[in-house]
């Protein structure tokens, strides 16, 4: 919309100037300036005006009944270092915050009372309660002034949360505390997440807090957006939040069991408007209209990378939020299928997966982290990005180029080898709105694959020019890319060893810390020596746990994981474990939080993995079991274990309090 519009403006202003400057003289066809060119027309386009708008809607919920109809027929047929003494969250990049249930400003932890679960999965057919719950209104964020000389803590306020909304996760900035609450919480991965119908009648919010008196905080503003809550980050002093929302439309039956019906959908949909498409939103509790049919993209099907559907009749928003000043600053709207978020310091990147098995591709939509939120164009890559543990680990922007790690799959499944692991190089077209394809690996060139025959994919890190890949089948093999030149990626060194890792984390230019599971079932860390990245080889592998079977939240959620670079030989670290113990008919859960060093960092042929202590959580009840968090502030150590709070001194990990 901004580009046609301001295209037109532009137009019309030079004409009336060549006019006006004539002195009277009389104007030929000669002394008219050709026009400027047109603007540059991407895979995304605005809707003209409220008409088209309606009329993309309406398609894509025939398109989708259709293509429901069909499938039912045929499935019938067929049968980094802040330089603080103190940690703060963990994230994928060091220059993007993101939200997470404990917050830590060097004085005082928020605490938030989330439903998220504590790992990666949600129940099949979980469906938000609401009803009234009675211990609704007693819970609330609870805020704790913490003294790290006595690794003590003491709650100072809390902050009530009314009504049928909990918080998913904070943000804390300065003298504001931001709130990011939802009506549900679908998780990353399960059924609800890729069914529309999740995403109609949920409503997302923001609320800041004043908590310049952190004992009597005080909501300054707030904003509630129709539409379920997906993620959020922020950078300076813009918070990005993303949500999904599908138009509840009474009378229209969204899984048509014949054409009769898919007609009776037809007849309905033409009598909408756009009110009653747009979600609605509420700033301070009063309605406002930030968002206009025109101001939404669609899929220009003309475009030759479009999908051959506008996909699922969901829209995706992103609402720039300056904290700073209390205000919306921008918001983009998308009318199609959303399935992955990635945010890096300069834009804010949509995955969409297209096609199936063997023709599957993803569409990367890109919008630069700003108030505008500018659409910057579209890419797109073979395969999905589907896959274990956090999916935005398979994205890094760096230097001008968007590096992309997608799984395809090659068939059949009952094959020896069915899936291949492909590394994509994208870059921002200076001339249009495209993310063009530079540079794929496997290539003819380099054709070796990454990973061997059927191997799934497990930890993804890119560090700079370099890329690390963890698959998995019987063996784990680790791969090390050489990006170095982006156009011209290489797989450098490859090293095979037992069990896997599923997140893994640089320590330096010369050790990679891998954290996964032994052949046992045991959480286990590894250090690896990638001084020559032609020739990594491992450390040594340190085991956690009581010998049965344990688990580490840590593992799939890199919030739960705390990384302090301590002095020039010696980092500190924390992984959270639940212990299922050892023995047989021991079936008793523990929960810790174990506390590690990285020895000798600076000598990397002798750098190994030492194990300090632990906390050891009082379990009473489920929400005592998690989330697992961790805080550092110089030797005291924090251990958030649901609610409740833990402590220690790494000096002397063994005498404990709490809980706070």
């Amino acid at each position: 919309m901004v580009l046609t519009r301001s295209f037109k403006f532009l137009s019309i202003l030079f004409f009336m100037m060549a006019v006006g400057c004539g002195g009277g003289n009389n104007i030929t066809d000669e002394d008219i300036p050709a026009p400027p060119p047109a603007p540059p027309k991407g895979l995304l386009v605005f809707a003209e005006d409220e008409q088209q708008f309606l009329d993309v809607v309406s398609q894509a919920v025939v398109e989708f009944g259709e293509n429901y109809l069909n499938a039912e027929e045929r499935a019938f047929a067929a049968v980094e270092d802040t330089g603080q003494s103190y940690t703060t969250t963990y994230t994928l990049e060091a220059s993007v915050d993101e939200h997470d249930v404990v917050k830590y400003d060097g004085e005082h932890l928020f605490i938030a009372p989330s439903r998220s679960m504590d790992c990666c999965f949600i129940l099949r057919d979980a469906i938000p309660s609401t009803s009234d719950d009675s211990n609704q209104t007693e819970r609330g964020i609870r805020i704790l002034r913490t003294n790290p000389e006595e690794a003590s803590a003491t709650e100072i306020s809390t902050i009530p949360i009314d009504g049928n909304l909990t918080v998913e996760g904070l943000y804390n900035q300065d003298s504001k505390l931001v709130a990011l609450r939802s009506s549900s919480w679908w998780g990353t991965f399960g059924e609800n997440f890729s069914r529309f119908s999740s995403w109609e009648g949920q409503t997302s919010a923001l609320d800041i807090y004043d908590i310049s008196t952190v004992d009597q905080p005080e909501l300054s503003w707030q904003l509630e957006l129709e539409g379920g809550f997906v993620t959020s980050r922020r950078i300076d002093e813009h918070v990005y939040m993303i949500s999904r929302h599908t138009p509840d439309i009474p009378g229209l039956i969204r899984y048509p069991s014949n054409q009769e019906e898919i007609d009776q959908n037809i007849l309905l949909l033409t009598e909408l408007s756009a009110e009653d498409v747009l979600p609605s939103i509420l700033i301070n509790g009063e309605a406002s209209s930030l968002i206009e049919a025109s101001d939404c993209l669609f899929m220009d099907k003309t475009n030759e990378i479009a999908s051959t559907y506008y996909g699922f009749p969901v829209m995706t928003f992103v609402v720039a939020v300056n904290t700073e000043s209390e205000s919306v600053s921008g918001i983009s709207c998308y009318m199609g299928d959303v399935t992955g978020i990635y945010v890096s310091e300069n834009a804010i990147y949509l995955t969409q997966s297209d096609g199936q098995e063997d023709d599957a591709r993803t569409l990367i939509h890109g919008f630069e982290a700003s108030n505008e939120l500018t659409y910057l164009g579209s890419g797109a890559v073979d395969g999905h990005l589907w896959g274990r543990g956090e999916v935005d680990f398979r994205m890094s922007e760096h230097e001008g180029y968007l590096r992309v790690v997608s799984t395809k799959y090659i068939g059949p499944w009952d094959a020896e080898d069915s899936i291949d692991h492909q590394l994509s190089v994208l870059k921002i077209s200076p001339d249009s709105l495209d993310l063009d394809l530079v540079a794929t690996l496997p290539n003819s060139n380099r054709p070796d694959k990454i990973g061997k025959p059927d191997e799934s994919l497990y930890g993804v890190r890119f560090f700079g020019d370099t890329l690390y890949l963890v698959t998995f089948e019987t063996i784990d093999p680790l791969y090390v890319l050489d990006l170095s030149n982006p156009e011209e990626p290489i797989i450098a060194g490859e090293l095979m060893v037992p069990g896997f890792s599923d997140f893994l984390h640089s320590v330096n230019d010369d050790l990679l810390l891998g954290l996964g599971a032994d052949e046992e079932g045991l959480v286990k860390l590894e250090l690896f020596n990638v001084e020559d990245m032609n020739a990594p080889y491992s450390l040594g592998t340190h085991t956690l746990g009581r010998g049965g079977w344990s688990y580490s939240e840590a593992r799939y959620n890199r919030h739960a994981f705390t990384y302090q670079q301590y002095d020039d030989s010696s980092d500190r670290f924390a992984i959270p474990l639940t212990d299922y113990g050892g023995m047989q008919d021991d079936y008793s859960e523990k929960h810790s939080l174990y506390l590690l060093e990285i020895a000798d960092k600076d000598s990397p042929s002798l750098a190994s993995i030492v194990e300090i202590g632990r906390i050891n959580a009082i379990s009473e009840s489920w929400d005592g079991s998690g989330p697992h968090r961790s805080v550092f502030d110089g030797d005291a150590v924090y251990f958030i274990n649901g609610s409740s709070v833990y402590s220690t001194l790494w000096t002397n990990p063994y005498e404990q309090g709490g809980p706070f």
